[in-house]
């Protein structure tokens, strides 16, 4: 019998397995808002980035006056609206988890939410990488790293986290990557094919009951109302191919490109919640992937993190879950 998701947990234990056939370790995602994130969601600025996508498909987002170094090159949910509160309080809760050196919060570079074009939509169905909306939106990422001299971090969930995972692989400077944190791609582990709308239905309801029994009572009402500039109309037809794409393999493929180009010891963690209908987060299979990374890239720091009595949602409704996702992701876990 299927376990109950535990909805309004505030800590969530999590197993970590990393490389060098080292048994795992326990840890813990502390749910608790940051103290810092008030202010800074009074301080946001966002600026839309046209790209060949369009004018509204990027974001750069800044929570203070003072330039930071670090940047979050973040990608949210299929078809999320950055510009809703819900949305800056997840940014806030990542430009809080990686300050730079002299104390200021890292600028959120927000991904398409969706491919948008027909002739780009067209190509990831037809081949499963998510490289062909990374190589549309990359030559404004470039631009945006190599002007500012940033050091940069890449965050991704669901949707969001099958392009995280081309980036890296189609920047020009790759080795300004620093982490990459990216939580349950859908299809990581086996295509899921024609149950993905079942699996989207039975995630919907409990990202439902994420929001209702949420001890964040500022997100919790944020995610009640329908806020937000009005993002550009994406046609059907490309929205449903993007879905099927997200039922297709090829998340590995691209994570595995990417990592052939980052510079050696950057950690990558992959979250994977236990109870997720995107993948089948088993223990054996989480371990499995991670092994098999590590030895293809043993230079890198590979690790995955089991989020106990969690589903694919389980972000919604508390936006430290992201944060936690940084700081474990940039933790030293070497012996």
């Amino acid at each position: 019998m299927r376990r109950s998701p535990n909805y309004a947990a505030e800590r969530i234990p999590c197993t970590i397995f990393s490389g060098n056939n080292r048994e795992p370790t326990s840890g813990v995602i502390d749910r608790t808002p940051s103290s810092e994130r008030a202010e800074l969601v009074e301080n946001i600025r966002q600026h839309s980035i046209p790209s060949s996508l369009g004018n509204m498909a990027m974001f750069l987002v800044e929570f203070s006056d003072k330039s930071s170094g670090n940047v979050v090159i973040y990608g949210t949910g299929f078809m999320g609206n950055p510009t809703t509160t819900a949305a800056r309080l997840e940014m806030a809760e990542i430009a809080n988890a990686w300050r730079d050196e002299e104390g200021n919060p890292a600028s959120v570079l927000t991904l398409p939410t969706s491919s948008m074009k027909k002739s780009v939509a067209d190509k990831i169905l037809e081949t499963g990488s998510f490289s062909p909306i990374a190589e549309e939106i990359a030559p404004k990422l470039d631009r945006h790293l190599n002007y500012y001299n940033n050091q940069a971090g890449v965050v991704g969930h669901s949707f969001g986290s099958r392009l995280a995972a081309a980036i890296p692989g189609v920047l020009d400077n790759p080795e300004t990557v620093k982490y990459i944190s990216i939580d349950d791609a859908p299809s990581w582990q086996k295509p899921l094919g024609t149950f993905i709308a079942a699996a989207q239905l039975a995630e919907t309801i409990d990202l439902s009951r994420y929001i209702k029994y949420s001890l964040d009572s500022e997100t919790q009402k944020a995610w009640r109302k329908n806020d937000g500039e009005k993002m550009p109309a994406v046609p059907l037809l490309i929205q449903l191919r993007d879905v099927i794409a997200m039922s297709h393999s090829g998340f590995v493929e691209d994570l595995e490109n990417s990592l052939n180009k980052l510079q050696p010891g950057t950690p990558v963690t992959l979250f994977a919640p236990e109870l997720s209908r995107m993948n089948d987060n088993s223990s054996k299979n989480i371990r499995k992937l991670i092994t098999s990374l590590n030895q293809k890239f043993p230079g890198l720091d590979i690790r995955g993190v089991l989020v106990e009595d969690s589903t694919h949602n389980v972000s919604v409704a508390s936006p430290a879950y992201f944060g936690q996702m940084i700081e474990l992701s940039r933790s030293n876990l070497q012996p």
